[in-house]
């Protein structure tokens, strides 16, 4: 679907008052619900008096509770309740060969029984894995291990800031690069401002410059109002939230232009898109090359202590180990064995499965199929789009609900409804993230998706025609 479309598509959804699920209805859904996950509420519950709001992981569904998962394989899980899902969410995206991969496992089980976890010091599989990243994506001379996707951001503001000797950054509203404090401003949604920044200083963000998604005047703007001033311009590639709001066609290739034109470093968040949207990335994918990129959980293949910073050599070079050098960066287990040797071994596997191939011809005819049957309900405005095999679903469009308008207050209501349709897909054994987004991986389907099928087609049943 073209972006044009898509944006259209997005208006009318907004447009039109979002259905709720009857209340009565509803709460013969919410019992059966809670009836078939007992065990899941009762850790919920006890969790509340160890962790912070009872539940560590930003990706799990919260209504009406989280769920408690016991194991995953192949594109199934099953809840501590026994109930199985057609997974979906795939650990945030970097599960693309499939949960619990043995070629995979048996590796990584291999380096834990010869090597042991980590000792503090390089190894081998450092090199291996490092290699692997520059032969795939084409911008990338040189990589530095991290623990995660926030780390990484984290790091490329850094050596950017320390690069360029500038210290703004400009970054699109609504864009996700983790929870560093000067990336925590208008998250998710546009026009939110500081919503989710309760506890960092105003001061933080003195050197941050954002423009809202796809305007390209402002974004022009940015850089004349700060001639000189503007280390870095970090982008998610297919849009902010990993395609939640959606990219203009011409958007990252003018992100660089201007970026070549002011002497300012153009940084990718490729946290989802590295070896999910092409091998090369989306810097392949579109056709453009940044000079840093940021890439994640994919890394390792949802093996943890996970992250990467990569980049062309003449701006990674001025980092190292030890004190004295510019910038600092460090972390006793990043590049551990483990994360390094999942690295090698996922990104071999990927390619020679050729799983991204898969994954996306798959996503395409889920998203067909889906919204054939959407189409069935002409009095429902719901549509599926994707970006190779990453998947929005977009029922009530809370994310695309403009706050400083006249419609601001719906955002709650949206949110609360598709929450309501998440809550009953799990029900019927379908996983995804955020009631708004799916992921597929090379080992989905006919039975999974003949499950979204008769998924949607039972919570479209219970919505009465308007």
């Amino acid at each position: 679907m073209e972006y044009d479309e898509i944006m259209e598509r997005v208006k009318r959804v907004v447009q039109t008052p979002a259905r709720p699920i009857p209340p009565e209805t509803l709460e013969k859904e919410k019992e059966r619900f809670y009836a078939a996950r007992r065990r899941s509420l009762e850790i919920f519950e006890e969790g509340k008096s160890l962790i912070p709001g009872g539940v560590e992981h930003n990706l799990a569904t919260s209504k009406p509770f989280p769920l408690t998962m016991d194991r995953a394989k192949g594109y199934m899980m099953w809840d501590v309740d026994g109930n199985e899902y057609v997974d979906f969410l795939l650990c945030g995206a970097p599960i693309i060969l499939g949960h619990h991969y043995d070629p995979l496992d048996d590796e990584v089980i291999k380096i834990i029984r010869e090597k042991g976890p980590a000792t503090g010091l390089t190894s081998e599989f450092e090199l291996l894995a490092a290699r692997k990243i520059i032969e795939n994506m084409p911008s990338v001379e040189r990589v530095r291990f991290l623990q995660s996707g926030t780390e990484a951001d984290m790091a490329a503001l850094r050596i950017a800031r320390a690069y360029t000797d500038r210290l703004k950054v400009i970054k699109v509203e609504g864009s996700y690069h983790g929870w560093y404090d000067q990336y925590v401003m208008n998250l998710h949604i546009p026009g939110t401002g500081g919503l989710n920044s309760k506890g960092i200083p105003p001061s933080v963000f003195e050197h941050l410059v954002e423009v809202k998604p796809n305007d390209f005047d402002a974004l022009e703007k940015a850089f004349e109002d700060n001639k000189d001033e503007i280390a870095a311009l970090v982008l998610e590639p297919v849009g902010g939230e990993s395609g939640v709001h959606p990219v203009h066609p011409d958007w990252n290739r003018r992100c660089s232009e201007l970026c070549r034109a002011n002497g300012t470093l153009l940084i990718f968040d490729e946290v989802v898109t590295g070896f999910r949207l092409d091998m090369g990335g989306a810097q392949k994918y579109f056709g453009i090359d940044p000079d840093l990129t940021v890439l994640g959980k994919i890394v390792a293949h949802g093996y943890p202590s996970a992250g990467a910073v990569a980049g062309k050599a003449e701006v990674m070079d001025i980092c190292g180990a030890g004190m004295g050098v510019k910038p600092y960066l460090g972390g006793t287990l990043a590049a551990n064995p483990i994360s390094c040797g999942a690295c090698y071994h996922a990104i071999r596997l990927i390619e020679e499965n050729d799983a991204i191939t898969k994954s996306t011809a798959y996503a395409d005819r889920l998203v067909a199929e889906v919204n054939e049957l959407f189409a069935t309900r002409p009095d429902l405005p719901f549509f599926m789009y994707n970006f190779g095999p990453i998947i929005h679903y977009v029922t009530t469009g809370f994310f695309a609900v403009d706050i400083t308008g006249p419609q601001a207050m719906e955002i709650f209501q949206r949110k609360d409804i598709a929450e309501e349709y998440q809550m009953v897909a799990s029900s019927q054994g379908l996983n995804s993230l955020a009631g708004t987004r799916m992921y597929t991986c090379m080992q989905h389907d006919q039975e999974a998706l003949d499950r979204v099928l008769s998924t949607w087609e039972y919570i479209m049943s219970l919505l009465t025609s308007a």
